[in-house]
């Protein structure tokens, strides 16, 4: 008897641990086995919601950012240095990696571009223009056409168009225009008969005065002969005289355009916004040439 209750004791004592482990194995701090098990299912939950999260970030991040190819022409090279300074500044977002971009810059400048050259008005003007073209301004007309004036009082390339423009307006007409640019080697040719003139009558006058040597009388002589060679050229022979340069808007045809006074015949007082006529006799189309934005409109 006593052996057979022994027995059963101990069972009993097996059966009460065993029930005790079960309850603390799905028990969570004390809380009860059903509790626990929904508190750890939310956790897991939790994790995996946050792993897709950080995927999906990290799938749009891979999809914006493009991969650079170094073995690119330059002007796709040239063209993504743009967009990428155009994302970074507008966007606010990276289309390559820094390592890419940098060397990006590096093969630029290897190669001899200009894009990278370029100053940070320049920049900015280039990529206002191309979103302009997206359809996507990022600056008013007034501070476009601000910005480009001042770039092209520098004769910045960035703000010069290498063919003219048209554009079709509310009322159905057509508007073209083209850039202006200074052409420099007529404009130094402006100086040449004052320049000669000047330089023989000191010439002249030193030699038959001091007896000085030709060579030596030009070489000493030269900043008076520059300062009289200006102002016989901007005050006498010229009045602010001005020589640009550029393409019919309607028949690209090349031509120049003189602003300025000749001999006081406009009374000495040049305008800045003058009427001519293209000189292709097949085109003959009036021509305004503004001095201000250095464009030339065609009516």
């Amino acid at each position: 008897f006593f052996c057979f209750g022994g027995s059963m004791m101990l069972r009993l004592a097996l059966i009460g641990v065993l029930s005790i482990s079960t309850a603390s194995a799905f028990s969570v701090g004390g809380v009860a086995p059903g509790r626990g098990l929904r508190l750890a299912s939310s956790s897991l939950s939790a994790t995996r919601s946050t792993q897709r999260n950080f995927a999906l970030t990290s799938l749009r991040a891979q999809e914006a950012t493009q991969t650079y190819d170094e073995k690119a022409s330059l002007a796709q090279k040239e063209r993504l240095y743009l967009d990428c300074c155009a994302a970074f500044n507008v966007d606010k977002n990276s289309l390559v990696t820094d390592d890419d971009f940098e060397q990006l810059k590096s093969d630029l400048a290897f190669e001899g571009s200009q894009v990278i050259m370029m100053s940070r008005d320049e920049i900015q003007f280039m990529v206002a223009t191309q979103r302009y073209k997206m359809g996507k301004p990022i600056m008013d007309d007034s501070a476009y056409d601000s910005l480009r004036t001042k770039l092209k009082a520098i004769n910045s390339p960035a703000a010069l168009f290498d063919s003219p423009t048209c554009k079709i307006l509310d009322d159905g007409t057509t508007a073209c225009k083209a850039d202006l640019t200074a052409d420099d080697g007529k404009n130094v040719l402006l100086y040449t008969p004052a320049l000669v003139l000047s330089a023989l009558l000191f010439n002249e006058y030193t030699f038959w005065a001091y007896s000085w040597d030709p060579l030596l009388s030009l070489i000493a002589g030269s900043p008076i002969i520059a300062a009289v060679s200006y102002a016989l050229t901007n005050f006498i022979y010229f009045q602010k005289p001005y020589i640009t340069k550029t393409q019919c808007p309607k028949c690209t045809t090349p031509q120049n355009i003189y602003f300025g006074d000749v001999l006081f015949v406009n009374g000495g007082k040049p305008e800045s916004l003058i009427t001519t006529q293209c000189v292709n006799t097949a085109c003959k189309c009036d021509l305004k040439a503004d001095k201000t934005r250095m464009l030339v409109l065609a009516d």
